[in-house]
């Protein structure tokens, strides 16, 4: 499974709902990765340009888009971005066999 990183910033809407509701957010992340088989690692809300950090597994980046939109449609999400953590050394043992030649002239 590969490793994703969700940074959102929450809509008006979206904040009303945080600072008047009572909704366990942990829990209905939880959820929503349970619902598509991704498994959920963290849930944090933050202070500075981006007001939630989601971390989770997921099998594929299809099931990534779907949460992403689910949670851009319900109204309360403005702004997400998605971050997909890679493996180093499995990049740096593909980029040795790399061959490119630049352009010239």
């Amino acid at each position: 499974m590969s490793k994703y990183i969700i940074l959102g910033t929450f809509s008006n809407d979206g904040t009303k709902g945080i600072v008047a509701g009572d909704s366990d957010r942990a829990a209905a992340m939880e959820v929503l990765c349970n619902s598509v088989g991704a498994k959920l690692i963290s849930v944090d809300i933050t202070r500075g340009e981006y007001d939630v950090c989601v971390m989770f597994e997921a099998e594929s980046f299809a099931q990534v888009a779907a949460m992403t939109l689910k949670a851009r449609s319900s109204g309360a999400v403005a702004d997400v971005v998605t971050l997909e953590s890679i493996d180093v050394e499995e990049i740096r043992s593909v980029a040795k066999g790399v061959q490119y030649i630049p352009p010239s002239g």
